[in-house]
């Protein structure tokens, strides 16, 4: 049991994976989970790596708002970086 609890960790915790490699990998675990064709404990890990990897996901999803600059130029014509806030509605 120890190495799918390692391997659901690493999964998530692997810091060159893309944001979209997390994703497609979630989806991969959600398809197994879906399948319903693993044993009990299988799907428990099945379970925690998918946890894991929705959390990563959401935590890439906020850096990468919390990244994103609109670029507006000043009055005085400099160029001025705000913060960019999505349209809520």
């Amino acid at each position: 049991m120890a190495r799918g609890s390692e391997k659901a960790a690493g999964a998530a915790e692997a810091p060159a994976a893309s944001y979209d490699a997390v994703v497609a990998r979630l989806e991969q675990v959600v398809a197994a989970l879906e399948a319903g064709d693993l044993p009990l404990e299988a799907s428990v890990e099945k379970f925690a790596e998918g946890i894991q990897l929705a959390r990563d996901a959401a935590r890439r999803l906020d850096e990468a708002e919390a990244r994103v600059e609109q670029l507006v130029q000043g009055a005085g014509g400099e160029d001025a970086v705000e913060p960019f806030e999505p349209e809520r509605g």
